[in-house]
C-alpha cells in the first residue's frame, strides 16, 4: 500500500503530466468503422481510436487530449464528456446468444447497445424499434437503452415509412383539444363568408394535379388598361384558428406538411386541409385574394389584397390546362377560355420579364414514384413540366413577390430569403473569380446587384468552361433559409420574397396571412420571435431530411434486382474519391469511386474537376453508367462508368414501363 508521501508524489506526477498535455473540445464524429474522430472548436480534426469512440457517441461533445502521432496527425483520448443530446435511437433488434442489443440507424454510429431484461418490453428479436437511451458508456464504454415502441416487423407493408415517421419523431396525430377545435370550424364557415364581399364573379378555377385534395389557391385573370389583372384567391385559415390555440400550436410545431412517397403528414388535420379550407369546386369558401396589376411587358404594377369568400368554379387538372393551351378547346369549360389563354400570355410575359431583371430557376423534369400494396416502388414515371406548370407558377411568384415586397413595409413577415454563397467557400470562389471573371473577384458577392450581374454574365457566355465556371459556383451556395427579418432571395434575384400561397401547408405562409389581416384593421402585426423562427427553419429541414432518407431506401431496393444495367446520367458531384450521378430516368442519385491505383487521375477542386487521361469529368457533365452494386442496409448506390452508351432499344428495353 502507498503511504501518503507516495500518493502525494502520484498526484503531483499526474498533474504535472496534465500540464503538458494539449487539452482542447470539440464534438465526435462517427465512421463507417469502429473508429471516429473529433472535430475541434478550431477546425481541426483529430483522430478516435475504437478504445476511445466506445466511451461516445456521434454528436457528444468532448474535452480531449492531444497526441502527435507518425507524420503529425493528431489523436485523441478523452479526458471529459461535456454533454451528450443522442437520447433517442430507432433501430433494428438483435439476439447474439443471450446478448440482445438494438442496432442503431444513427449515422456514425457503427456498434450495437445493451437492451437489459427489463428493458425489452414486449419487443421481439427481428422487429424495427425505437429506445431511448439509459446509459452512456463514457465511463466504462458500456451503453443500454429501452424499448419505448415497437416500429414493426421487416416485412410489414409500408415498414419503410414508418421507420423514417420514427427515425425523425415527424408528428403524425393530433392532439384530442387540436381535434375538437379543427371539428368545430365548419359550422363557422357559412357565418364568416357571409360577412365578406363574394367574389365568385371572376370566375376562379383550380389548377392541380389530378389526385391534389388540398387545394389552396384558386386564379382567375382579367384583362386591364396596361396588361392584365391576375386574381389569385388563397385558402384563409387564419381567421378561423387563433394564434395561440391547440391547432395553431400543433401547426407551429410541425411548420409545414411533410409530403412522403406516397403519404402526407398534413400540417393540420385532414378534414380542414382537404375539405373545410380547401378551395373545392362549387363550395363557398373563405379566402384571401391578391388582385395584381401585371403590365403586358410582365413587371408588377402593384396590387391590393382583401379577405373575402368566393366559390370556384372548376377542378382542372394540370394536364387539362396543358391540353387546352396547345390547341383542344374541349379539354376545359367554355367558360374559362378567355380566362386561361389571359393567363397563358400573362405568364409568358412573367417569364420573360424575369429572366431580364432576376434569375429563373433551371427546368428540371419530376419524378413520381408509383408504389405497390407493400408501399415499395413500382416503378417510377419521369414527367416533363408542362405549360400549365409554368403558368400557376408563374402566377405563385407574382403573389409571393408582391407579399414579399408589402410584408417587409409592414414587419413582422416570415420570409424566404437565400443569402448567396457560403462564407466558408468564399476564399475559393475568389480565386475561381479571379481567373474566369478577375473584375468580380473583390467584390461584394453577397450583394443582390453583384451577384445577379455575375450570374446572368456567365448565363450569356456560350464558352463551356465558363459553364463549368456556372455550375461550380451553384455548388457553394448556401440553401434558402426561413427568416423573421426581411432579406433577399439571391436565388431567385429579388429584393424580399414572402410565400403566402399555401396557408394550410406551410406555418410561414398561415403566419403571413396573419400579418396581412392586422395591417389591413389597424391592428399591431405579430411578429414571430428569433426562437420561434429557428424552430420552424429546424422542423422544416427535419421534414426534408425525411424524404430524401425515405427516397433513398426505396430507391435502393427499387435498384437491387437491376445490378449490371446501364443507363444514362448527369454528374451532379465532383471530390477526390469521384463522382455522383442522378439517372436521367429515375432521378435516383449514386456514386462512381475512381480507384488511382488501376487508373491514375488528377482531382482539380477548384473547378471541380476529374482528368483521367484525356477523359474530363465535370458538373452536369452527361455520362453512361452501370449500376455495380446496391447496398439496402446502408442506403448506398455505387456505380461504374462504361465507355459507350446503350443504343436507344436496349436501354428503352431496360427501363421498367410508364403504363
Amino acid at each position: 500500500m502507498l503511504n501518503a508521501d507516495a500518493l502525494k508524489q502520484l498526484n503531483q506526477l499526474k498533474t504535472d503530466i496534465r500540464s503538458t498535455k494539449e487539452f482542447a473540445e470539440g464534438r465526435v464524429r462517427g465512421s463507417s468503422g469502429k473508429f471516429g474522430f473529433v472535430v475541434l472548436d478550431d477546425g481541426r480534426e483529430v483522430f478516435l481510436p475504437p478504445a476511445e469512440m466506445e466511451r461516445v457517441f456521434p454528436g457528444d461533445r468532448v474535452r480531449v487530449s492531444l497526441t502527435e502521432e507518425e507524420k503529425g496527425k493528431l489523436s485523441a483520448e478523452l479526458d471529459q464528456l461535456i454533454e451528450s443530446d443522442l437520447k433517442y435511437l430507432v433501430g433494428q433488434y438483435v439476439q447474439r446468444g443471450q446478448g440482445h442489443f438494438i442496432q442503431p440507424s444513427e449515422h456514425g454510429l457503427s456498434r450495437w447497445i445493451f437492451l437489459p431484461p427489463r428493458a425489452r418490453g414486449k419487443a421481439q428479436p427481428g422487429e424495427f424499434i425505437a429506445c431511448s437511451v439509459t446509459r452512456h458508456p463514457f465511463k466504462d464504454g458500456k451503453s443500454q437503452a429501452k424499448v419505448e415502441s415497437v416500429i414493426g416487423k421487416p416485412d410489414m407493408a409500408g415498414i419503410e415509412h414508418a421507420f423514417i415517421v420514427a427515425q425523425y419523431r415527424l408528428p403524425n396525430q393530433f392532439g384530442k383539444a387540436a381535434l375538437e377545435q379543427a371539428e368545430a370550424i365548419p359550422a363557422q364557415l357559412e357565418a364568416l363568408c357571409a360577412e365578406r364581399n363574394d367574389l365568385t364573379q371572376l370566375g376562379f378555377v383550380t389548377i392541380d394535379a389530378e389526385t391534389t385534395r388540398d387545394m389552396d389557391d384558386a386564379l382567375a385573370v382579367t384583362e386591364s388598361e396596361s396588361g392584365w389583372t391576375l386574381h389569385i384567391a388563397v385558402a384563409d385559415p387564419s381567421s378561423l384558428i387563433e394564434a395561440g390555440s391547440a391547432l395553431d400550436k400543433e401547426a407551429q410545431a410541425r411548420a409545414n406538411s411533410v409530403y412522403l412517397a406516397g403519404e402526407t403528414l398534413p400540417m393540420l388535420p385532414a378534414n380542414l386541409c382537404e375539405n373545410s379550407f380547401s378551395l373545392i369546386a362549387g363550395a363557398l369558401r373563405p379566402v384571401l385574394v391578391m388582385h395584381i396589376n401585371v403590365g403586358s411587358d410582365g413587371a408588377l404594377k402593384g396590387f391590393e389584397y382583401e379577405f373575402a369568400a368566393i366559390r370556384s368554379q372548376h377542378k382542372l387538372s394540370y394536364t387539362q390546362v396543358a391540353q387546352f393551351i396547345e390547341g383542344d378547346d374541349s379539354a376545359v369549360p367554355a367558360d374559362q377560355h378567355d380566362s386561361l389563354r389571359r393567363l397563358d400570355a400573362l405568364s409568358k410575359a412573367r417569364a420573360e420579364y424575369r429572366a431580364g431583371h432576376s434569375l429563373v430557376m433551371e427546368d428540371r423534369p419530376d419524378y413520381d414514384l408509383i408504389l405497390n400494396e407493400q408501399r415499395k416502388i413500382e416503378r417510377i414515371e419521369k414527367q416533363q413540366r408542362t405549360p400549365a406548370q409554368r403558368m400557376v407558377e408563374e402566377a405563385m411568384l407574382a403573389a409571393n413577390i408582391s407579399a414579399g415586397k408589402k410584408l417587409a413595409e409592414l414587419g413582422g413577415g416570415c420570409f424566404s430569403v437565400h443569402l448567396g454563397f457560403r462564407d466558408e467557400r468564399m476564399a475559393e470562389i475568389r480565386t475561381l473569380l479571379k481567373e474566369a471573371l478577375p473584375e468580380y473577384a473583390e467584390q461584394d458577392l453577397h450583394q443582390l446587384d453583384v451577384y445577379l450581374k455575375l450570374v446572368k454574365e456567365l448565363e450569356a457566355h456560350t464558352d463551356a468552361e465558363m459553364h463549368n465556371v456556372l455550375a461550380v459556383l451553384k455548388r457553394m451556395l448556401r440553401p434558402g433559409e426561413l427568416s423573421t427579418k426581411a432579406a433577399p432571395h439571391l436565388g431567385l434575384g429579388l429584393d424580399h420574397y414572402a410565400t403566402v400561397t399555401s396557408p394550410i401547408r406551410k406555418f410561414n405562409d398561415l403566419h403571413n396571412h396573419r400579418v396581412l389581416r392586422a395591417a389591413l384593421q389597424g391592428e399591431a402585426v405579430p411578429v414571430l420571435d428569433d426562437e420561434q423562427g429557428e424552430a420552424m427553419q429546424q422542423n422544416v429541414g427535419t421534414g426534408r431530411q425525411a424524404d430524401r432518407a425515405l427516397q433513398q431506401w426505396l430507391f435502393c431496393q427499387f435498384l437491387e434486382d437491376k445490378t449490371g444495367e446501364t443507363f444514362t446520367g448527369t454528374i451532379t458531384l465532383v471530390n477526390g474519391a469521384g463522382i455522383g450521378v442522378r439517372l436521367d430516368d429515375f432521378g435516383i442519385n449514386g456514386f462512381v469511386r475512381f480507384n488511382s491505383k488501376k487508373n491514375p487521375f488528377e482531382f482539380d477542386g477548384k473547378r471541380l474537376r476529374i482528368t483521367r487521361g484525356e477523359e474530363n469529368f465535370q458538373l452536369d457533365q452527361q455520362v453512361t453508367v452501370k449500376i455495380a452494386a446496391v447496398d439496402t442496409d446502408k442506403r448506398r448506390i455505387a456505380f461504374e462508368l462504361i465507355t459507350e452508351a446503350p443504343t436507344t432499344e436496349a436501354h428503352a428495353a431496360e427501363a421498367p414501363s410508364a403504363e
